[in-house]
């Protein structure tokens, strides 16, 4: 079965006191993407909080869980403290402490859980699963938005942006039939790399995404690794920071800036 977007960018702690109790961790890129208009972070924040308050009942179980370390090791959240040298059958004490770190520092969410309740109805019925096998094209051949929970909602907007930029140019033309924007080095000008909605070639993207070009670099190479991605597959780079990969949103970069 395909993982959700959430599942393969969350993970779930179990707590043994209070009994019961189950916390979802995870970005507050992915937590506000997924949920959508059910994110609420003013709460997430406050729960977070309480976690912390709670962590040092629960750690012993943690460290000694070795799928969980094992998730935390492969996960991207943990990069900079060097977890992925750690053995998870004995280094568990380190994995939790970076963890722990990093939600003190505000780079992660503790949500109350289970992960498959924070989805209330409407979503709850449809959940965000995998982005490349939900992807496809109404019958006029306009793509169907990658994340939606409310489909005509999004739709009539993604129908009103495409008027809108179609008016502003003075043609009548889709969006989606315009031409993609392509590299050519002796015929493009700065000026034109500024207006690019989306670009392939990583040193245009690192400029109109406002990261300088080595860090981009190592962006690029963390986003894929954890997609689980070659080094040599080929994505489009969109100015809100979506990465596109055959048709379909796969990530966002600004959830790999340093």
């Amino acid at each position: 079965m395909s993982l959700s977007v959430f599942e393969m960018h969350s993970v779930e702690l179990f707590c043994q006191r209070p009994p019961g109790a189950c916390y979802v961790i995870c970005d507050e890129w992915h937590y506000k993407a997924c949920l959508g208009k059910a994110a609420d972070l003013q709460r997430a924040r406050a729960e977070t909080r309480e976690f912390l308050a709670i962590a040092a009942l629960n750690r012993r179980k943690w460290e000694e869980d070795r799928k969980l370390i094992r998730n935390l090791i492969g996960s991207h959240w943990l990069f900079f403290h060097d977890v992925r040298d750690r053995n998870p059958d004995t280094d568990g004490w380190w994995v939790i402490v970076a963890l722990l770190e990093e939600i003190r520092r505000g780079k992660l969410l503790a949500v109350k859980g289970p992960r498959n309740g924070l989805f209330p109805s409407p979503y709850s019925s449809t959940p965000l699963m995998n982005p490349i096998a939900r992807t496809g094209s109404h019958p006029d051949g306009e793509p169907i938005l990658s994340v939606q929970y409310d489909p005509a909602t999004w739709q009539t907007r993604l129908n009103a942006a495409r008027a809108a930029r179609a008016g502003d140019r003075g043609s009548s033309t889709l969006l989606g039939d315009a031409q993609p924007f392509e590299y050519v080095p002796d015929a493009l000008s700065g000026d034109v790399v500024e207006l690019a909605e989306s670009t392939n070639n990583p040193n245009y993207a690192a400029k109109m995404l406002g990261y300088d070009r080595k860090t981009f670099g190592r962006m690029i190479h963390m986003m894929k690794e954890d997609n689980r991605m070659r080094g040599d597959d080929n994505v489009i780079w969109h100015d809100d920071g979506n990465v596109e990969f055959r048709g379909a949103i796969i990530d966002n970069m600004h959830s790999w800036a340093p």
